[in-house]
């Protein structure tokens, strides 16, 4: 999520740039003036959580690390940001030298269950043996690393961040092992923004269903009009995301569903191809609760998803079977945002032929980001008919949007300044005014509660106000109540 803050290219191209480097980290860990903050979980919420730490730094001071090595590290598993604030933080004062390290490894289960017992799990180590990249520094953008860093120690984390709330992983669908409820009354827990969701195809699948739904000639090129984006039904992105359809079967039940033989003749042998998130994502919490109504409904009235083991841990992608242009069904569960999006745009796109694949990410997530040449290789679909962007949520046209908060152990959270800089980040990052600095494409990903502003939506005057301001909620710390009007 780049951050447009005024000027930020004209002091990188200067050459004033004085960042915080991992050798000026080592000093200041050392003499005691480092303040470092690590919080876990949710994925989808990490370009969010970079975006407002970097409206709060002098510009020439910020750097961004990812986990990995060399010119181009994955950060599928952790990443960090540096800096000297710009401004008084909390208790932290313009010029505090601050390290924040986000983990996302293992999703929106690891910034709730470690939180509330007060567990240790690995978070990335910033410190002299990170190398740079090559990539310009100061960082101005925060998907462009200027450090790679492989070390990893154990320790507990002083937040979380979840796209739902902590209770909703406490259901069996969602339980990672071992596969017991933990008591999250321990928590200190509240929404901090509302993260739209959507669904998302292969650039394959992409042209397929454009030519299917008549949004290109027979034969056309792919085409990235916003009129020209084509739909699926919920039906099918719950049946095909709960391991329900196969290619390759006398039932006949797979993609031929969505895409007929006159635009493909090969599809009834084309292998469904699902790239998702395995247990204890939010994201995927939240599918099981919007399409399948696991976690909230008993009995008959919930669909089980298939491939997702109660209990089973989630640091590894798991293929099973290989993902390919033709066979039945395989799905890839994967541990983080990114693994999805390089399932969906890097894996299948990359087979021979013309695979096909679906899944589901943050709607701030973007295929195509604005101004860096870059494609992802795929693409978010309509919802039945409705295209998953923030005007369409705010209203309530789209409803695949759930509130995500961030949470920290209500004793043994005991350094009242770090207490102080998340409680800011909590209650401010999810503003309109700071929603409003992040990147354009990333700005349709997220949306301001409406407790965040005053009065009526009605009444809303202020342009950035009404950008961002959400007129829908659920009941509080609910994701299981129905999205409904309520300003």
């Amino acid at each position: 999520m780049k951050i447009r803050l005024i000027a930020l290219a004209a002091l990188a191209a200067t050459g004033s740039a004085h960042a915080l480097t991992p050798a000026q980290i080592d000093t200041a860990r050392a003499a005691g003036t480092l303040k470092e903050v690590y919080i876990a979980g949710a994925s989808a919420q990490r370009l969010f959580i970079g975006a407002w730490f970097q409206q709060n730094c002098k510009s020439t001071t910020f750097d961004v690390f990812f986990n990995g090595t060399g010119s181009a590290p994955s950060g599928s598993n952790h990443r960090a940001y540096s800096c000297e604030l710009s401004k008084k933080v909390g208790n932290w004062v313009a010029g505090t030298q601050v390290l924040l390290v986000k983990r996302d490894q293992g999703g929106s289960t690891q910034g709730v269950n470690p939180i509330a017992t007060g567990t240790a799990q690995d978070m990335m180590v910033v410190d002299g043996t990170c190398t740079a990249t090559g990539n310009p520094r100061p960082a101005t953008d925060i998907l462009v690393p200027t450090y790679a860093c492989n070390g990893v120690s154990s320790r507990v984390a002083d937040a979380g961040v979840s796209d739902v709330e902590p209770a909703l992983f406490q259901k069996p669908v969602n339980l990672l092992a071992p596969a017991v409820a933990v008591n999250t009354s321990t928590l200190d827990s509240r929404a901090f923004n509302q993260t739209i969701m959507g669904v998302a195809v292969n650039k394959k699948l992409y042209r397929a269903l454009q030519e299917a739904q008549g949004l290109i000639p027979a034969g056309g090129a792919l085409d990235d009009a916003p009129a020209k984006q084509p739909s699926l039904n919920s039906a099918f992105v719950a049946a095909a995301l709960s391991g329900k359809l196969s290619g390759s079967t006398a039932a006949k039940l797979g993609w031929n569903a969505v895409v007929p033989a006159s635009v493909d003749s090969a599809i009834l042998s084309k292998q469904v191809n699902v790239c998702r998130r395995n247990i204890g994502s939010g994201t995927q919490a939240s599918f099981n609760v919007e399409f399948l109504n696991a976690g909230c409904g008993t009995g008959t009235a919930v669909h089980t998803p298939v491939g997702q083991t109660v209990g089973t841990a989630n640091s590894t992608a798991i293929t099973s079977p290989a993902l390919a242009e033709t066979g039945t069904l395989a799905w890839n569960l994967a541990s983080g945002s990114s693994t999805v999006e390089s399932c969906l745009g890097t894996t299948v796109e990359n087979l021979p032929g013309t695979a096909y694949a679906i899944g589901m990410l943050s709607r701030e997530n973007t295929p195509t980001p604005t101004g860096t040449g870059t494609d992802k290789g795929y693409r978010f679909v309509k919802l039945d008919g409705v295209a998953p962007l923030r005007d369409n949520a705010k209203t309530g046209e789209y409803g695949f949007v759930y509130a995500a908060t961030m949470q920290w152990h209500k004793t043994l959270l005991t350094d009242a300044d770090k207490k102080a800089f998340l409680s800011n980040l909590r209650t401010n990052g999810g503003r309109a005014s700071a929603l409003n600095i992040a990147d354009v494409d990333t700005q349709q990903g997220v949306l301001a509660l409406p407790t965040t502003y005053t009065g009526a939506y009605a009444d809303i005057t202020d342009p950035v106000t009404l950008k961002f301001a959400s007129r829908m909620d659920r009941n509080t710390a609910a994701s299981c109540s129905p999205l409904r009007l309520v300003k």
